[in-house]
């Protein structure tokens, strides 16, 4: 029976292969989105390694709480003498200070730099006291060493054409300034970190544009040999000010790592969202082709079971071919996969979101996931037809049209369809409505209503079949003459074989519309909200590309500049490294 159904695929290749394509869409899908985050988390995690990669210890500033629904939370400096003080501790072998902010660069033209939904870093070098702690390196020039001079990055460099001697314009509190262009770096080898910009400055410099005289966001610490990075932070922690704290350098990259699986979290659910359901879609699909070629092959099984094949052999032939073709199906899906990676890399390039760039990461767990979840949906889409295949009686195979019996449950199927069609209106109305839940609750229950819903409307679709296909296809009978009056009639004359085909092409309509329909609403209830709130003609807004929120620490104001009130509600993606 094995070889039979083995033959029977390679008897039947285009089938076949139109079948898996249905499998194959939605692993490329589920691959590539695993393949996408975690190449993009190893590369940020790369990046957060070299910071640190020199440090036994991190000194920072500290904050009450976290601010992780905002991109305007900024940890406070500390007083520079903490510096001091840990050089002078046994057991450490060396510790520099940094000063990093973010400072938006200015081109030949007098435009901000757009980051493309990166940020706008600022960073301190002291390369007579911190080389070691340094993650960046000279490409060409040297370091800044004194007010006026800076070092860029690699990446814009290139892009706005700048070079060593060039002068470039920096978004600073009193206006644009120009400094020159000392040195091109680079992040630890890298040409990049994602589409973020960079403007190095040597320490003092950084501390007097940022209002940090005398203070420093981060001290790094390297402990002498034999310490351990606990025992240091532990001999640290009494010298530090309330504003700063200590961890070891482990812990504070694994914090920063974290931050960025949490930020990609989001993203990958999404994007597995999509796959979910073109393999939702897909497993329609498949047991509609199964059900369909059951049917044409009623005395095929029916032949075999005459020379003694027995139902459980049956069922395992149809079994097999469906293991084979998920297989298959996921083998191509898995490396198909690597190509909606690169797109879809290059389509979030295309709208301004860049990430660092690294070695695509392969990793086992994607290629686990995305065999099983593909032959898992491709064997349960199967099994309903595979069971109908062991109903085919032996006489069938000398009685031309036989059909299948009717089972002892199928005077259950109204109610069942019924049933399933009530639960999946009464979980999209309760995910709606529903009160006191949490938002991945809700989520849930949206979510599997949904899918029950599809499933309800298809196993109801038949009792629609007759009127809708009467009244439908009136226009084709009339236009299209005696194939029109066929094609309508064989539509009517088997309705659940017309609402099984059907009910494929109708979830991806309705979940294309949804789509549509949401992001239509997004839009217009944001355009909704400016036009409400934003009510002037004209808005004030910081010439350095800051909001002028009012700066009660400093000496100096940022200059202002109007612009229409459409122009200055422009928003920016942003990507947190």
């Amino acid at each position: 029976m094995n070889a039979v159904a083995l033959k029977g695929l390679l008897g039947r290749k285009l089938r076949t292969i139109l079948t898996a394509l249905a499998i194959v869409l939605g692993v490329a899908m589920i691959s590539g989105t695993y393949i996408l985050t975690d190449t993009i988390t190893a590369a940020f995690t790369n990046v957060v390694s070299d910071s640190y990669q020199n440090s036994d210890a991190v000194i920072t500033g500290k904050v009450a709480f976290k601010n992780t629904n905002s991109n305007t939370e900024e940890t406070p400096a500390f007083p520079a003498g903490v510096l001091a003080k840990v050089q002078a501790l046994p057991d450490v072998a060396a510790a520099a200070g940094a000063v990093g902010d973010q400072l938006k660069l200015i081109d030949r033209s007098g435009k901000v730099i757009s980051t493309g939904g990166g940020e706008a870093i600022a960073a301190s070098v002291d390369p007579q006291n911190d080389k070691r702690f340094n993650p960046l390196e000279l490409a060409a020039g040297k370091w800044p060493v004194g007010n006026g001079q800076i070092a860029i990055d690699k990446r814009t460099s290139e892009k706005q054409h700048y070079a060593v001697g060039d002068t470039i314009g920096i978004a600073a509190d009193d206006g644009v300034r120009q400094f020159e262009i000392t040195g091109i770096a680079t992040y630890s080898g890298s040409s990049s970190i994602g589409a973020s910009t960079i403007a190095i400055f040597d320490v003092p410099t950084a501390q007097q544009l940022f209002d940090k005289v005398g203070k420093f966001d981060s001290v790094q610490v390297a402990a002498k040999n034999g310490v351990t990075q606990e025992k240091l932070a532990r001999e640290i922690r009494p010298l530090l000010p309330a504003t700063a704290q200590v961890k070891t350098a482990v812990a504070q990259t694994q914090e920063v790592v974290d931050n960025v699986h949490s930020a990609l979290g989001v993203l990958q659910k999404l994007l597995l969202a999509f796959g979910v359901i073109a393999l939702f879609v897909g497993a329609f699909v498949i047991a509609n082709t199964l059900s369909i070629t059951i049917a044409q092959r009623m005395r095929e099984f029916a032949t075999l079971r005459t020379i003694g094949g027995s139902r459980r052999q049956v069922l395992r032939s149809v079994m097999l071919e469906a293991l084979v073709i998920g297989l298959l199906a996921s083998v191509a899906g898995l490396f198909l996969g690597l190509g909606i990676a690169k797109a879809l890399d290059a389509m979030f390039s295309a709208i301004g979101v860049s990430f660092p760039k690294t070695g695509t990461v392969f990793a086992t767990r994607t290629i686990v996931v995305s065999i099983v979840v593909g032959v898992v949906v491709t064997l349960i889409a199967s099994l309903r037809p595979a069971i109908k295949a062991t109903r085919v009686p032996p006489i069938a195979a000398v009685r031309e049209g036989a059909t299948l019996p009717v089972t002892r449950l199928s005077r259950f199927g109204p109610v069942f369809s019924l049933a399933t069609l009530a639960l999946g209106i009464l979980l999209l109305v309760y995910g709606i409505f529903g009160g006191g839940m949490s938002t991945t609750a809700r989520l849930l229950a949206l979510g599997f209503g949904t899918l029950i819903l599809f499933v309800g409307v298809a196993a109801n679709a038949k009792r629609a079949v007759r009127p809708l296909a009467s009244v439908l296809g009136w226009p084709g009978a009339r236009i299209g003459g005696l194939a029109g009056t066929l094609a309508r009639e064989n539509a009517m004359r088997n309705p659940s074989r017309t609402a099984s085909t059907a009910s494929a092409l109708m979830i991806g309509l309705a979940l294309i519309t949804f789509v549509a329909i949401l992001g239509a609403g997004l839009r217009s209830s944001f355009s909704d909200a400016v036009d409400k709130l934003f009510v002037a003609d004209y808005a004030l807004t910081a010439e350095n590309g800051f909001p002028s929120t009012g700066y009660p620490d400093r000496q100096t104001r940022p200059r202002v500049s109007a612009r229409t009130a459409r122009s200055s509600t422009r928003t920016t993606p942003r990507t947190t490294i």
